[in-house]
């Protein structure tokens, strides 16, 4: 009689000849899934923004970026090469005492945590904060979008600071994390 079990599923299938993907999406249980989930379609190119819309045969009046207006809106260009975006990974970087942020796609930012110094902790804390402004940025396109929201660095910032010490502290293990350290994000190094 033949058991069903994970293992000899992962054994019938790694028997077949299959293309491995180069980069694998690591999740981060100190996030909500839905922010995990947004990062994961913003690598994959499957956001509903304009150029992906009109790639799929929407009619979209207006392809630019609703954050510059001076190219195509794409996951790369809002999360990564924007100059709102970029100016956001800046105030990051200046905040978590890191080296200023070069990233060429979005991939790189989510593998930003394995360059980071420090504990086990400061880079699952690193990770979670990529995760945190990907959610936010995509969070302010679409206020803009769709109730006239007002694009400001320092809010998105802020935002992600205090999101970012809710879902850490209630969904880590690190219930010694205050308000003030994580405002100076010392609590991991």
């Amino acid at each position: 009689m033949w058991y069903f079990s994970v293992s000899s599923i992962k054994a019938i299938l790694s028997s077949f000849n299959r293309v491995r993907r180069d980069r694998i999406f690591v999740w981060n249980n100190w996030v909500p899934k839905k922010v995990g989930i947004v990062a994961w379609r913003a690598i994959n190119e499957k956001l509903p923004t304009r150029t992906a819309l009109a790639l799929r045969r929407v009619n979209v009046p207006d392809l630019s970026c609703l954050f510059c207006g001076e190219y195509a809106e794409s996951c790369e260009h809002i999360f990564v090469t924007c100059h709102f975006a970029q100016m956001v990974w800046q105030n990051i970087a200046i905040w978590c005492k890191m080296p200023p942020i070069l990233a060429f796609d979005f991939k790189d930012l989510l593998e930003l945590h394995g360059f980071s110094s420090g504990l086990r902790k400061r880079k699952k804390a690193t990770h979670a904060l990529v995760l945190i402004v990907g959610w936010c940025i995509w969070k302010t396109r679409n206020e803009t979008m769709y109730n006239n929201g007002i694009l400001n660095v320092l809010k998105v910032l802020e935002e992600v600071k205090s999101l970012g010490f809710l879902w850490v502290k209630n969904r880590s293990k690190e219930a010694f994390l205050t308000w003030e350290d994580w405002s100076r994000f010392s609590c991991f190094a």
